[in-house]
């Protein structure tokens, strides 16, 4: 096939055609007029030619580059993150002032490449860092450039055209630890403050979250028709949930509620502040009953400290699923009671 004839000037560029002509400083300007007619075209190169002698021409400027640094997305970002509702930001906050900011604050985002992340990844691990820590920093880098790339400037362009990527580091299995009768009883024996000993009961029963059960308000249980009412965003996946207690949990968060207002918190310590963090308390009870002990690690900076090791409160969502399907209740029905998903339930199935 023989080649196209264009008229002098003018040529094409894929579906486009492109007037060049010199400008009066002998400079080549090439100037892309998208899939017009050849005629279009010439004429449109003439008026160029035209500007360029009377001295009215404009000159192409070249396209403004985006210098925008990963500091600059990343606060983007966290305000995007803390107003759709998400919870967990100082999580976000704390991989990133930690350990994201030293190496990627004054980065331009266009620079970053894959070489920039695998380099972070071998200077965490050099630090002593595990791989699902170092997996999660780097998610939530991830995620800001991510959201940097969703958001567009003029043209339609997005302000940060390419986000490099990196495989995951290998992580260590998921927990299978459960909770066996035995062991919940003695816990029950032993734990001493009221607010714990309720939170116990309900984690045993429900599987519920950690953070969702702390969170729990007073008009959150109906003590008449005994229900348990996990409300819309105050969940994980910000999907409400119920449950109907059990006569246990009844007792104990009757006792817990007593004398308390609709807003106050069901999950209290003995002064009235919330019990925001369970894990010295739980970690207390656990040593005391023998599910637990403290060995000596070592942090990143080379410090050492007494780190705890054993029942965690996060075995009773394993354990309150494979009870309640054990008690007849349909695996889809525990499931939406703890609120698992498929992926993260596959481990209950064989126990």
């Amino acid at each position: 096939m023989s080649s196209e004839k264009l008229p002098r000037g003018i040529q094409r560029r894929g579906d486009s055609l492109v007037a060049v002509f010199a400008l009066a400083d002998g400079r080549i300007e090439r100037r892309s007029l998208g899939p017009v007619s050849v005629s279009y075209a010439k004429g449109q190169r003439a008026i160029y030619q035209r500007q360029v002698r009377e001295g009215t021409y404009t000159p192409k400027q070249p396209r403004p580059k985006h210098h925008n640094t990963i500091a600059d997305f990343w606060k983007s970002y966290l305000d995007a993150y803390k107003l759709s509702g998400k919870r967990a930001a100082w999580r976000q906050e704390g991989a990133w002032n930690n350990h994201l900011k030293e190496v990627f604050g004054k980065m331009p985002a266009e620079s970053l490449t894959t070489a920039d992340l695998l380099s972070y990844q071998a200077q965490r691990v050099k630090r002593g860092a595990s791989n699902a820590t170092i997996n999660r920093e780097l998610s939530a880098l991830m995620a800001a450039l991510n959201h940097a790339n969703g958001l567009t400037v003029e043209g339609g362009k997005p302000l940060l055209a390419y986000v490099p990527k990196v495989d995951k580091l290998k992580e260590p299995p998921h927990r299978k630890g459960f909770i066996k009768a035995p062991q919940y009883a003695t816990l029950c024996e032993q734990a001493m403050p009221l607010w714990l000993r309720a939170f116990i009961a309900c984690c045993y029963a429900f599987g519920f979250r950690r953070g969702e059960m702390l969170n729990l308000k007073v008009r959150q249980c109906d003590f008449f028709d005994r229900w348990i009412e996990l409300e819309d965003a105050t969940t994980k996946n910000d999907e409400g949930r119920k449950a109907h207690m059990t006569a246990e949990v009844f007792t104990l968060l009757k006792s817990c509620c007593e004398g308390k207002s609709p807003e106050d918190h069901v999950f209290t310590r003995e002064h009235g502040s919330p019990g925001s963090d369970p894990r010295d308390a739980w970690y207390k009870l656990c040593v005391n009953a023998g599910f637990g002990s403290y060995v000596k690690a070592k942090r990143e900076n080379g410090r050492t400290y007494d780190k705890y090791v054993g029942l965690q409160p996060h075995d009773f969502r394993r354990t309150a699923v494979r009870n309640l399907i054990r008690s007849g209740v349909p695996q889809h029905t525990a499931m939406k009671i703890s609120g698992h998903n498929r992926s993260g339930f596959q481990v209950l199935r064989h126990h």
